[in-house]
């Protein structure tokens, strides 16, 4: 008698309550990341929300070729992993001024670490000052839901209102630089011959705000939690920091899903995908693919992480990476080679989204 035949799970799927086809490969998400005919601007998205289109207009993760390829090309030269690790004293200095104002014993690793640091290096890059400082801290958090794929109309109220705002703080500050520039990144972007408009500048620093503080901010408290409840965790990454925010990356980055629109008739895992319809990457369920690596559910911190989508990939590989790991890896080592006693002191509980992997709060015990 022959042996049962076992069928594997598809790699894409059609989900009829999301009304998407889900991506849960990784080589079928390259396919769409990497491949022409698929679409980001959520003016494509059948299933996108009208209040979507109060979306501020320029903002790079919503954009596609040509417009995209022009405006990320103005703005790569400051995000290189060169340029950033130039960067690296001053975001290690501003770890050790936030480390310094916990007063403990008790902290709350996202409220006072993980949101303050990448808030305090956005606003130094774009010489905000103190007022921008507070500004960003109290929008940002509203901001962020322009991200949220199935954004209510209530989020998107919120994160319109937030960009209006912050409009009424960045709209003066960018006419000031025009005036005067300085070395901050505003007056960077302006200089640039054939640069970016004034709108396109505006919006970039929205993306910086929207992109680039939320998600750091969250990938600083999920990698202090996956390194207390990691067996060695501490050890590993104090051993090799590179490596183990690596891992954490893989397994507990911020965003848990991305969205495309198809643009033209695709073929993905022999799952057909018509042109208008939408897709959605897993990135949770890509990093367990059994195709990359063995036991792919286990975290071990010590080991190579190997292939990860967990920054996109394609044209749309995230700009601002370089940025995030590197105040990731400067805030944890910082982080638990000043509290070496650092353990949980409460429940962790994840706070309910469908696109990112967050949590309500890291309390910890300092020493």
């Amino acid at each position: 008698m022959s042996d049962p035949v076992v069928t594997a799970e598809p790699y894409v799927r059609w989900d009829a309550e999301a009304q998407a086809h889900v991506v849960t490969g990784h080589e079928e998400a390259l396919a769409v990341l990497r491949g022409d005919g698929w679409s980001s601007d959520p003016r494509d998205n059948p299933l996108a929300p009208p209040e979507l289109r109060d979306a501020p207009p320029g903002l790079l993760l919503f954009m596609n070729a040509p417009e995209h390829t022009r405006l990320r090309g103005f703005l790569s030269p400051a995000f290189t992993p060169r340029a950033i690790e130039g960067l690296r004293p001053r975001i290690a200095t501003i770890v050790e001024a936030v480390l310094d104002g916990l007063d403990g014993p008790d902290a709350d690793v996202l409220a006072d670490v993980g949101q303050i640091v990448p808030l305090a290096v956005i606003a130094e890059l774009l010489d905000a000052g103190t007022d921008g400082a507070e500004l960003f801290l109290r929008c940002t958090p509203d901001l962020f839901r322009f991200l949220e794929i199935g954004a209510s109309a209530e989020d998107l109220r919120r994160a319109t209102e937030a960009a209006t705002e912050l409009s009424l703080f960045l709209t003066p500050l960018i006419a000031e630089r025009v005036a005067m520039p300085g070395p901050d990144l505003i007056s960077a972007m302006l200089a640039v011959p054939d640069g970016p408009s004034i709108a396109e500048v505006y919006a970039t620093c929205l993306l910086l705000l929207t992109a680039g503080h939320e998600t750091t901010a969250n990938l600083i408290a999920n990698g202090t939690h996956a390194v207390l409840t990691t067996p060695g965790g501490r050890a590993a990454l104090l051993a090799d920091p590179d490596r183990a925010v690596a891992e954490i990356v893989r397994l507990e980055g911020s965003v848990k899903l991305i969205g495309r629109t198809a643009t033209a008739d695709h073929l993905l895992d022999g799952h057909r995908v018509a042109a208008g319809e939408f897709v959605l990457l897993r990135l949770d369920e890509i990093a367990r693919d059994p195709r990359l690596r063995a036991d792919p559910q286990r975290r071990d911190l010590g080991r190579d992480p190997g292939q990860s989508l967990a920054f996109g990939a394609g044209a749309h590989f995230c700009l601002g990476h370089a940025l995030a790991l590197v105040e990731t890896t400067e805030t944890l080592v910082r982080l638990f080679t000043r509290f070496p006693a650092l353990r949980l002191a409460g429940a962790v509980q994840p706070l309910d989204s469908s696109t990112f992997h967050r949590l309500r709060s890291l309390p910890v015990s300092l020493y």
